[in-house]
């Protein structure tokens, strides 16, 4: 009991930054400044295309996976939780596609191995014996 205690914690508290990342980054682009992640201010204003692109690649490929769950499996519950797992990982490997297809700095590889932790909290606390907790 105390370790699922323990992954619920490290869950919330991961997905609460991140979830205040994605609140205050569209505020702050109301007032005319750009941050792209995790925490850079952009001095032009602008997002780099191959991180547009990946984003972008992440919500198609993410709108075909749940088209094809619907289309085959029909109805399914789906809690938040993973919801996010299956975005975060989709966002994971197409980023790290279109980032390699358009030749993107070395450096720009180390914020994938960001999301690593919080890839590997959302699959653990999005599985079978978690969804009670989080019910």
């Amino acid at each position: 009991m105390a370790e699922i205690n323990k992954y619920k914690l490290i869950a919330k508290i991961i997905i609460g930054f991140l979830a205040l990342w994605a609140l205050i980054v569209p505020i702050l682009q109301v007032f005319g400044t750009t941050i792209v992640f995790p925490l850079r201010i952009s001095d032009s204003g602008e997002i780099p295309y191959y991180r547009l692109l990946g984003v972008r690649t992440a919500v198609c490929f993410t709108f075909v996976y749940f088209a094809v769950r619907f289309l085959f499996i029909e109805y399914s519950k789906f809690y938040p939780i993973k919801f996010l797992d299956i975005f975060l990982k989709i966002l994971f490997i197409s980023n790290l596609l279109v980032w390699f297809a358009h030749g993107a700095e070395i450096g720009e590889y180390v914020l994938l191995i960001v999301f690593l932790p919080l890839l590997i909290t959302t699959h653990i606390i999005s599985g079978e014996k978690f969804r009670k907790y989080f019910g």
